[in-house]
């Protein structure tokens, strides 16, 4: 009888945080589109999962070590380690899913204390609607906390002078195979390639 009544409670649980989570999500979104029209700027929100495969999990992988400093061996963050990654970006946690583009860049090692990475990344999106289109995210990543927040600089074609945030979680981890899917979903607002022209000012 106890365990039942334990099941139900995890069960309960489980599906408070999933309805707190979407409607967050919602409720996230408004407020960003919101904020985008009293600005003048079109808004996109971008929902993907990370391929991440890093080398020494097998074959393919799409993580590197690049470079370390004299205390990564030892230190319990890896401080100093510089990797170079060239992940997929697809629709669904699959990695068999629909690839929409890919993300490029370097992460380091950069908390003594925490897993906390310095991030350069540039989402390059190869289908739909961006397609040919970057987006630039530079920031800190505290790579055990739940949920993280990353600014959106920059970016390029559709996205010029755009600027936002990502929101991102770690969907799964295999310490096996070193084989990662980080979920993000990127908050953006941007000018638009079609709304700029030489020598006129967008109000």
């Amino acid at each position: 009888m106890g365990k039942i009544i334990i099941n139900v409670t995890m069960l309960v649980i489980s599906f408070l945080f999933v309805v707190a989570r979407a409607t967050r999500d919602v409720e996230e979104e408004a407020w960003f589109k919101n904020a985008c029209t009293q600005r003048n700027e079109e808004a996109a929100v971008i929902h993907f999962y990370v391929q991440d495969l890093r080398a020494g999990g097998g074959p393919n992988a799409t993580v590197y070590v690049v470079a370390e400093s004299s205390i990564s061996a030892t230190s319990p963050t890896d401080f100093g380690e510089i990797h170079v990654c060239d992940d997929l970006l697809t629709t669904q946690p699959d990695p068999n899913s629909e690839v929409i583009g890919k993300v490029q860049g370097i992460t380091i090692s950069a908390d003594f204390r925490v897993s906390g990475e310095g991030m350069y990344l540039n989402f390059y999106f190869t289908a739909g609607d961006y397609n040919g289109s970057t987006l630039t995210m530079l920031g800190r990543n505290q790579v055990m906390n739940e949920e993280r927040e990353m600014p959106i600089v920059g970016g390029t074609g559709v996205f010029r002078l755009a600027r936002g945030y990502a929101l991102s979680s770690t969907y799964s981890y295999d310490v096996e195979t070193r084989y990662a899917v980080m979920e993000y979903t990127l908050y953006v607002s941007y000018l638009g390639k079609s709304n700029v022209r030489r020598g006129i000012d967008v109000v």
